[in-house]
């Protein structure tokens, strides 16, 4: 039902050229009857999640389960005992906020990935899983639960319906959430007494556009069509439940994936997409998170969570100084960030055991991720201590308690302690810009790559021409259906009679082809090509020189080329990106066609381009501005050295994430290279394999639409 609206908007854009449909076939594999069959068991534990199940199948597994017996079921015997111990203390309970940031809640939810994850049999672990449903706070569930499915071997390619139509209350504020359930209660009968609501066929759409709320007066609302982007903040949540802190070692060897450098690389590309946007916008530099200085932009999300309960407010101006209640905090973040700075200048860091680590190589950035987030993998996690998280807490203005009417400690976490709203909050960035000078630091301690390292002798690139790069406004529409809650005939037929729609603008570009014009002069031989973007003047409009930008490139893809002798001609469409995706399917269409599929009427594809960890390949782009904004398109080509496990070794990308396998990477190269570290125009003046070129990007009005942003 969403996709028809979908459909009909994205007609207008391709009668006006802004549409481009161009999609790269690729082959997807079909589910057989054994993977149908737990697609379509995994998905219905999602339904309604709000609400107790209502499925007959996973009723009778309540009927006959019991989560105590046959622990010999289980390979991690102790953790099934805690878990025991832990549901007769008191669960947290049903319908409160959770959040990894609370002790507490966070090791029920690490003890019941544990018991869900050393299920020796795909019938145990299910059959917990139902339990754990009925049972177990929702929010901690639906997070364990994907961490489990995305590691376990016997759920690979099992596809996990989107975070914003599970959550809703996630993505939309308290108006939208409302109008839904008041619609959910009337049907279709009040609908043009709702503001700005309309029926189109049988759904009934909400236009978000329109509800902004009241009180938001943040020079933030120029780019909130990409910080509060569905597809965005899904993308960053995703991330985190691929790589949790808490979850690596000898349980799944994370540490095999490079897991601290994608870390620093994952924040470096998106604090480098929001400047860019910025930029496009008119907004000024991003400011540092200083300890004298206060916060000018607060935050009210408008956000609530679905037990009524608002999430907390931060005013403009906000002073950490005047806050004497974060003393004590203040203080543990000085002292953690002064122990990461701190080894960073010696050049080495201890162990737990004592053992130094160098950290004077390129390979050590991978350590100092480990060591800033925490995690498990940290060389020595007790001694550097998690201070972004302190922050958060810090700036968020959370309010936490313990409860003397249940056992558990009950909170109220802010945006900035959900992966999933963090990025909504101005605050995130000034966060963010001050932890990615703690990686500057490491980097300033490398020496600056010598010639010899960034050229590639026999190649030359003898000219590079990119397409016209043009931006639009569309409008997306999202189900949030199954956030409502159903009639007794509704839960009974497992059917939503009213089905209601999000409208959101958001930002897309027109596909777009890079060539590159190469010569060889050696035999066939493969290559490793990455594009990067960078703006070319900052906020002040000034140009940046390259020694200062260098932090600022955005890199847009990277493919291996098989270079033959002679002349060649690399043709590379936007569409061919590996990394990016397209959105997500709905949670409506992975459920039926999953079950038509088992019963023989339709056929279920495993597609790339759906998985979990893509980037939204529509946000590849900034805005610029309609009149054309200038930036620096860099193409730089150079040896391909393989990885020590090749890119999909023990794993099918297709259908599988492959983590912990150490070949999810397509080079042993630094992520980033050449623009990770400094880089002088001295060093690239001359190169034959590394190209700069001035591109503009456009971006095109969409007359039907109003989307607050500088033109």
């Amino acid at each position: 039902m969403d996709r028809v609206l979908l459909l009909c908007s994205l007609a207008l854009f391709v009668a006006g050229g802004l549409c481009d449909p161009i999609r790269h076939a690729k082959t997807p594999k079909q589910g057989d009857k054994t993977f149908l069959q737990r697609q379509v068991e995994i998905a219905n534990l999602f339904h309604h999640i709000h609400e107790p199940i209502c499925f007959t199948e996973q009723t009778e597994v309540l009927n006959t389960q019991k989560f105590d017996w046959n622990v010999e079921h289980y390979s991690n015997v102790t953790a099934v005992k805690i878990y025991v111990d832990i549901t007769k203390c008191g669960l947290i309970p049903r319908g409160v906020p959770f959040t990894f940031l609370e002790g507490s809640h966070k090791f029920e939810a690490v003890t019941l990935f544990h018991v869900l994850f050393s299920a020796k049999d795909y019938q145990t672990f299910y059959k917990t899983a139902v339990w754990a449903r009925q049972h177990v706070n929702e929010f901690l569930f639906v997070h364990v639960l994907t961490v489990v499915v995305l590691n376990r071997h016997d759920t690979q390619g099992i596809v996990i319906p989107p975070l914003y139509e599970i959550f809703p209350s996630f993505f939309n504020n308290a108006e939208i959430m409302t109008t839904a359930q008041r619609i959910n209660t009337h049907g279709h009968r009040w609908v043009e007494h709702y503001p700005h609501t309309f029926v189109h066929n049988k759904d009934v759409v909400i236009q978000a556009n329109y509800t902004f709320w009241p009180y938001y007066t943040s020079q933030q609302v120029l780019v909130d069509y990409f910080t509060h982007d569905h597809g965005l903040n899904t993308w960053y949540y995703n991330q985190f439940l691929m790589y949790p802190s808490w979850l690596g070692g000898k349980t799944v060897h994370l540490v095999n994936d490079r897991r601290g450098e994608w870390f620093w690389f994952m924040h470096k590309q998106l604090m480098t997409r929001y400047y860019m946007e910025r930029l496009s916008n008119g907004l000024p530099e991003i400011t540092e998170l200083s300890w004298n200085s206060p916060v000018v932009e607060g935050v009210t999300s408008g956000l609530v969570y679905p037990n009524g309960i608002p999430f907390p407010v931060r005013q403009n101006y906000f002073d950490i100084e005047e806050h004497p209640e974060y003393t004590e905090l203040l203080t543990k973040i000085q002292d953690y960030e002064h122990r990461i700075r701190d080894v960073i200048d010696k050049g080495y860091v201890e162990m737990m055991n004592g053992a130094p680590i160098t950290l004077r190589t390129p390979q050590a950035i991978d350590i100092i991720g480990r060591l800033i987030e925490s995690n498990v993998d940290s060389p020595d996690a007790q001694y550097f201590r998690d201070f972004i998280s302190l922050w958060k807490t810090v700036l968020g203005n959370s309010v936490w308690h313990h409860s003397t009417n249940h056992d558990a400690n009950l909170v109220v976490p802010g945006v900035l302690d959900h992966y999933h709203t963090a990025l909504r909050d101005p605050a995130f960035y000034m966060l963010w810009k001050r932890v990615l000078a703690i990686f500057d630091q490491f980097f300033h301690h490398l020496p600056l790559y010598k010639r010899h390292e960034l050229a590639l002798p026999s190649v030359e690139i003898t000219n590079v021409d990119v397409g016209k790069m043009v931006t639009y406004f569309e409008n997306s529409y999202v189900n949030i259906s199954n956030y409502l809650y159903l009639e007794n005939h509704e839960a009974e037929h497992q059917h939503d009679h009213v089905s209601v729609l999000v409208q959101r603008p958001r930002l897309n570009h027109k596909v777009f082809t890079v060539k590159v014009n190469v010569k060889c002069a050696d035999a066939t031989r493969p290559v490793l090509v990455r594009f990067f973007l960078a703006p070319k003047y900052n906020s002040e409009g000034h140009e940046i020189p390259i020694h200062e930008n260098y932090e600022n490139f955005l890199q847009l893809d990277e493919f291996v080329y098989e270079l033959k002798q002679g002349e060649n001609e690399i043709h590379r469409d936007s569409t061919e990106n590996v990394w990016m995706i397209d959105d997500w399917h709905s949670y409506h269409d992975i459920r039926t066609s999953a079950y038509e599929a088992l019963h023989g009427s339709g056929k279920f594809e495993l597609d790339s381009r759906q998985q979990f960890d893509g980037f939204p390949s529509r946000l590849l782009l900034p805005k610029g501005r309609v009149g054309g904004m200038p930036f620096i398109f860099l193409v730089h080509i150079t040896e391909h050295k393989t990885p020590q496990v090749t890119y999909g070794t023990g794993f099918d990308p297709t259908v599988s994430l492959g983590l912990g396998s150490g070949a999810r990477h397509l080079t042993d190269l630094p992520m980033g290279f050449p623009v990770d570290r400094p880089l002088h125009t001295w060093q690239i003046v001359g190169l034959k394999n590394l190209v700069m070129k001035d591109v503009m990007i456009h971006h095109k009005h969409t007359a039907e639409m109003t989307v607050t942003h500088l033109e």
